[in-house]
């Protein structure tokens, strides 16, 4: 019976997704079908600084976006409709994987970050209330969602539930840069997935990824997918998706050869095949356990130690004791039957001359591992593929979209959450979270999309799919694009048209390539003359001769062309 309702529950979750689509997607730019109505504050810039202009200053000139504060920007109505269509995209898809549409709140009190270790992370915005309470500006929900859940979840045949949002999140970046890119105030969508089992848990976190790559391809901007650190968010398992462009803070190491990607965070490599490593260029870097084994790192001096690929291999390294040797010393009194891993990376010689040890240390206590710790530097060396053992590394940088993780017990163990599970025991829940950053998203499509005319939106995300361009104060040019407007209403498309007075045909003209419109329909002096109008494709240039009757199943056919295109990264 409770596995009919879950099916029933199930297929009316996927059923509302399809409606919910729908209707988002008609009420995506439902606004304002005039250019006169619509707020649209656009600028005009001189050649010199259309010249040197970022994609930020493109989307504030095209009257997209306005700054308000350093890493803090108002969306206009145009970046509106690209952030909703971007969303639509997203609830869709999570809907189809039974996801639960939440609103938790920004203010947050700050004793669950506690409990967690991650209230002193210095990107929080703290603040007090009359009562001196302590909370903070919400940067990510893990803790919150967690308490939400334990509260009223007890038995695991309520799971698996995943509940998802969509809204603002606050970070006090030091140096926010890239407009939407990195800010301090963002919208984003994050997902969290609760299981009784880790066997479940990793199929939750399947699902989410299947998920995501629907959502990704459906934008229609070619994405990578990499291995990834989890960084303060925890886990050991992680999944990075990024847009490769020069203007990305992050570093992507990938293989000329093989299908190996991932961020330099957590990369490894061996040292090209003719490498001959100096045996006198060692330095030793120390690690702990937390069993209080006492790890010494040889590498080469000129290389830095990459702990993630240290924890990988030595699953109980501590990478946040801040004196290893120390501690180490302290641990007990008789060093002589303490345990010393020593890791040698693949860079240094056999016979090197090592630097001697700290302390003194029975000989049986050693283990000698050797495996690549150092971080990658393609840049600097021919670095060798540790999947494929023969293609050669080459760096790229990228723009994170989205990323994935598995948690398992991280905040559930800390906040208590549990429940009881087939075998009738209390267990902690198993967890995963999903982000991706919607406002960024804009930013980023654009940086990928936009060429020296202005922005260029893919039809999956643009404000409309057709801009009408009419010759100024002509009332017959105007009742022609009413008229087309409505056929193409009618075929499902949005449109607007650009009357405005006060600007002249040719601004208009011009200024349907800098918004980015996927197709422009121009009602000019052509149409006058011999009943032509021209329609033209932003993303190719190419223009089209039409007569009115002919003009919407041409666009139409136009449009879905243009939907198949997979724009490509740099």
């Amino acid at each position: 019976m409770l596995s009919q309702l879950q099916h029933s529950v199930a297929q009316k979750s996927r059923d509302f997704g399809i409606l919910l689509k729908n209707l988002r997607t008609i009420k995506t730019f439902n606004g304002p079908s005039r250019f006169s109505k619509l707020f649209y504050p656009s600028v005009s810039v001189t050649a010199e600084q259309k010249q040197n202009e970022s994609t930020t200053d493109l989307l504030a000139r095209a009257g997209f976006i306005r700054k308000s504060s350093a890493g803090v920007y108002s969306l206009l109505p145009l970046g509106i409709a690209v952030q909703r269509k971007i969303e639509s995209i997203i609830h869709t898809n999570i809907l189809r994987i039974n996801g639960n549409e939440v609103n938790l709140p920004s203010l947050l009190p700050v004793t669950a970050w506690e409990k967690t270790g991650r209230s002193h992370n210095t990107e929080l915005y703290k603040l007090q209330d009359s009562g001196d309470s302590d909370f903070l500006l919400a940067p990510t929900h893990e803790e919150e969602v967690t308490l939400l859940v334990s509260n009223d979840i007890v038995s695991g045949k309520s799971l698996p539930l995943k509940l998802y949002q969509i809204g603002k999140k606050y970070r006090d970046e030091k140096r926010p840069r890239g407009g939407l890119l990195r800010g301090r105030e963002f919208t984003m969508f994050d997902m969290y997935s609760f299981d009784s089992s880790k066997k479940d848990a990793l199929q939750a976190y399947s699902e989410a990824r299947s998920a995501y790559k629907n959502i990704f391809d459906q934008i229609g901007v070619h994405y990578e997918i990499c291995e990834a650190d989890s960084g303060d968010i925890g886990g050991d398992l992680s999944h990075e998706y990024h847009y490769i462009t020069p203007v990305g803070e992050d570093k992507l190491i990938k293989c000329d050869s093989c299908s190996y990607m991932a961020n330099v965070e957590v990369a490894s490599s061996y040292p090209p095949d003719d490498f001959n490593g100096d045996p006198d260029n060692v330095a030793v870097t120390y690690g702990l356990t937390s069993d209080g084994s006492l790890i010494v790192i040889y590498h080469p001096s000129d290389r830095k130690v990459n702990l993630n690929l240290v924890k990988a291999e030595l699953p109980l390294f501590d990478s946040s004791v801040k004196d290893p040797i120390a501690t180490f010393l302290n641990h007990k009194d008789d060093t002589m039957t303490q345990r010393i891993i020593r890791v040698y990376d693949e860079r240094v010689p056999e016979r090197s001359s090592l630097p001697d040890l700290p302390v003194n240390v029975n000989i049986a206590n050693i283990t000698t591992l050797r495996f690549p710790c150092v971080l990658v530097s393609p840049s600097e060396h021919d670095e060798k593929c540790s999947n494929c053992d023969h293609g050669t590394l080459i760096e790229a940088r990228a723009v994170e979209i989205g990323h994935t993780f598995y948690l398992g017990a991280k905040y559930s163990i800390p906040l208590d959450a549990k429940v009881v599970n087939k075998e009738q025991k209390e267990v902690p829940i198993e967890m995963g979270c999903y982000g991706i950053g919607v406002s960024r998203l804009v930013a980023a499509i654009a940086e990928i999309t936009s060429d020296s005319s202005g922005l260029s939106w893919p039809i999956s995300v643009c404000p409309a799919e057709v801009v009408i361009v009419t010759k100024p104060k002509s009332e017959e040019a105007d009742g022609v694009a009413v008229k087309l407007s409505q056929q193409l209403r009618d075929k499902g498309y949005h449109t607007i048209i650009d009357d405005r007075i006060d600007k002249s045909f040719g601004w208009k003209v011009a200024d349907s390539k800098l918004v980015g419109f996927p197709i422009s329909i121009v009602i000019g002096t052509g149409y006058f003359k011999n009943g032509k109008i021209d329609v033209v494709v932003r993303r190719t240039k190419q223009t089209v001769q039409s007569n009115i009757e002919d003009a919407p199943d041409l666009v139409s056919d136009l449009i879905v062309s243009e939907s198949k295109h997979v724009w490509k990264s740099a």
